[in-house]
């Protein structure tokens, strides 16, 4: 995943990847309850779980994850 205002640097759509829009556009759609975004670009490490959850928040009213690398995801 990338961000959606950085696709024309990743060219996500180029490597049958998706933007953080595109894919919560269409989980909301779907009436999806939990988002969970991994596989992300890593050029806002500080700032990628917070930049990931505002722009998802835009689009999906579900609940939204991101993950760190090998960190258990926990379901109830």
């Amino acid at each position: 995943f990338c961000l959606d205002s950085e696709e024309k640097i990743f060219h996500a759509y180029e490597k049958n990847h998706s933007t953080t829009k595109s894919v919560s556009e269409v989980m909301n759609k779907l009436n999806i309850r939990n988002l969970i975004l991994y596989h992300t670009e890593e050029t806002h490490k500080n700032l990628r779980k917070e930049l990931y959850t505002k722009e998802a928040q835009e689009y999906f009213k579900g609940r939204i994850i991101v993950p760190d690398e090998l960190e258990e995801i926990i379901f109830n």
